[in-house]
């Protein structure tokens, strides 16, 4: 039985009043004496009500009822249907399912029936070829596998068919979920590459088909987010400005639609603000900016928004390819720090506590590597968080004399805030033009970086 997991946490209207439906079930050797019924939102699955069962039966009433995927559940049973917006009835036995499924009152249901009794019986079909496929060989396994192709194509067959047939239903917005848009080949084009970049354009401007991101009916479907993220993970060029390019596109779309834009603020927001991949702050900050502090999202607390507030004015300063913010410090003369001060190719900005546990460690690493270091051309700054100098020149006295050690004795510098030291070690590689090129990464993925940018990679 397929693991469910029934959450409330989204607030549907459902309790708004105007029109009604009611739709009654029929599931012959129905075990249970309750009856779950949820539905799907965006990537879960939502709890709408709980139904005493009597003689197999169970009815619910809907106020304002959204279309979309929603589902009969229990321990033992589970079970898919359509909400059309309407009264209507089904009936079924345990055993049955969709085979046997009666339906009332619902076109909907007879197309969602339909698709799944076809498909079904070619999935059926193509497990039987795959079992088989695991003990044949030579000539058996090529006609398996040529039989294999053929049922893909006939349960593309079901599913145009079905929408062709039936355009304007909810069913056949449901089926075109699954494709992918058909690529001409541009076999007139003789240039391979210009080839390849018009078909990518050409895939990318037509993977969402038009109307598909308004239709707020999709949000109910269990196919609509893995076709978003397939969006924003496979087909968007994976950097912050290809990805900010396209989240403003995508909420261009959804402006007007209230839920769907909350679902997906919230949503790709929690994507890219817990990305391990660096730069992706970048990412995080322009949604920050451009969509929660604008006013759009105004269902946000007074005090988360002055949380998102202040994540800005931690991490915009520090974003990859930003000139390095000045660090108002000294020097062991207690001379004024200045970044021109740093003639190497390459700056490693080391941001330590000399009683941070983890800061010892990365300043053990440090001192394994100063001859690759040295190799690649390498200055380390290495900045102290305390303000007690003399714990400040006790830990430079037992370290590396060549780093250009630094501390700010009057607590007064920024830059625990544009270097976002919120916890230590905090570590940035700078160009020669004191640009950031990278950040929170082991030592050894600092060097590796100035080693393939040395080579042209």
């Amino acid at each position: 039985m397929r693991k469910i997991v029934l959450m409330i946490l989204w607030i549907a209207p459902y309790l708004s009043q105007g029109q009604s439906a009611e739709i009654n079930f029929r599931i012959k050797d129905f075990k249970d004496s309750i009856a779950y019924i949820g539905y799907h939102f965006g990537h879960q699955k939502y709890l709408m009500d709980t139904l005493p069962v009597s003689e197999d039966r169970f009815s619910m009433k809907v106020n304002q009822p959204r279309q979309g995927i929603y589902f009969i559940y229990t321990p033992s049973y589970y079970f898919e249907f359509v909400m059309d917006g309407k009264s209507f009835g089904l009936e079924t036995s345990v055993s049955g399912g969709y085979d046997q499924l009666k339906v009332s009152g619902s076109k909907e249901n007879e197309l969602f029936r339909s698709f799944q009794v076809e498909i079904g019986g070619l999935q059926k079909k193509q497990r039987s070829f795959v079992e088989r496929l695991k003990e044949a060989t030579g000539e058996d396994s090529v006609r398996i596998m040529k039989d294999i192709r053929e049922l893909n194509v006939q349960m593309e067959d079901v599913r145009k068919k079905l929408i062709s047939e039936n355009d304007q239903s909810f069913v056949a917005a449901f089926l075109r979920l699954m494709r992918d848009p058909d690529v001409p080949s541009l076999d007139s084009i003789s240039d391979e590459s210009q080839r390849k970049k018009q078909r990518y354009t050409f895939y990318k401007s037509h993977f969402f088909e038009e109307g598909q991101l308004q239709d707020r009916r999709l949000l109910r479907t269990p196919l609509l987010y893995p076709k978003v993220t397939k969006y924003f993970d496979e087909v968007v060029i994976q950097q912050p400005d290809s990805l900010i390019r396209e989240l403003d596109w995508f909420f261009g779309q959804i402006k007007h639609d209230e839920e769907s834009f909350r679902y997906w603020l919230v949503t790709l927001f929690k994507k890219y603000a817990e990305s391990k991949v660096m730069g992706m702050d970048a990412v995080m900050v322009h949604m920050i900016e451009n969509f929660y502090l604008t006013g759009r999202a105004s269902w946000i607390s007074e005090e988360y928004e002055k949380t998102l507030r202040e994540e800005v004015a931690y991490v915009k300063p520090n974003l990859i390819g930003k000139q390095a913010p000045p660090i108002n410090a000294v020097d062991t003369l207690m001379q004024a720090f200045s970044f021109s001060d740093i003639q190497t190719g390459y700056t490693l900005l080391f941001i330590y506590d000399p009683d941070c546990g983890h800061c010892k460690k990365s300043v053990k690493k440090l001192e394994e590597v100063d001859g690759r270091m040295a190799e690649l051309d390498i200055t380390v700054v290495a900045l102290c968080t305390t303000t007690d100098v003399s714990r400040w020149k006790k830990f430079v006295a037992s370290h590396n004399p060549m780093w250009v050690h630094l501390i700010d004795p009057t607590g007064k510098s920024y830059f625990r805030v544009s270097y976002d030291v919120r916890s230590t070690p905090r570590i940035y590689l700078l160009d020669a033009d004191k640009r950031i090129l990278a950040k929170r990464l082991e030592i050894d993925q600092f060097l590796d970086v100035v080693e393939r940018m040395k080579e042209g990679l």
